[in-house]
């Protein structure tokens, strides 16, 4: 029975997260500067907002550091800028590891014999691999939580590993713009 009660929250799992997806993207279909206003009306927990929701939807490309550099240069601190983003764009990519969690069974029934071998390497080196994907500026990093839920990688560790990962993206996103900030300041109106 508790195998039963797990699979059926597993499905359920997913049915809720592609409603998710479905209405996030909706929502900024209709309406792309939504997100804006979260930012500018609630601060830092608009960028949570913002961040989290846009992270939610899976292969569908919304700018999230955008919502850094709005932030920023509304006069938000940098770094508490860059740990919100972080942490609700690791909570947000958890859409991919759940997907991949829910759809492990049908995986390893085709191929079970390729998962053993990708399994073995993957655990190896996955909290670098998925660090470095989470850094980077396009996002394959949905993949890499599908495949990390595919694999039973540890849900803790992923989480890390995205949130570093983030850390460091949204942290240079930062950056760059506080120096932008101080170049035209410089520039134009000293």
């Amino acid at each position: 029975m508790r195998k039963r009660a797990r699979e059926i929250i597993a499905y359920a799992a997913v049915a809720a997260l592609i409603i998710i997806i479905v209405a996030g993207a909706w929502v900024y279909a209709k309406n792309p500067e939504i997100f804006d206003e979260f930012v500018r009306k609630y601060g830092y927990l608009g960028v949570f907002l913002a961040v989290f929701v846009t992270n939610v939807s899976l292969f569908i490309g919304i700018p999230t550091p955008t919502y850094i550099f709005l932030a920023v240069a509304m006069g938000l601190h940098p770094v508490a800028v860059t740990l919100v983003a972080a942490f609700a764009s690791a909570l947000g990519e958890s859409t991919g590891y759940l997907l991949g969690v829910g759809s492990r069974k049908a995986i390893e029934r085709k191929y079970g014999h390729i998962l053993q071998q990708w399994k073995y390497n993957f655990h190896k080196h996955a909290f670098l691999t998925i660090t470095v994907i989470a850094a980077l500026p396009f996002p394959p990093d949905d993949l890499a939580g599908i495949i990390a839920g595919s694999l039973g990688y540890d849900y803790k560790k992923f989480l890390a590993a995205t949130f570093l990962g983030k850390t460091i993206k949204y942290g240079a996103t930062a950056v760059l713009t506080v120096t932008g900030i101080k170049i035209i300041n410089t520039v134009f109106y000293d």
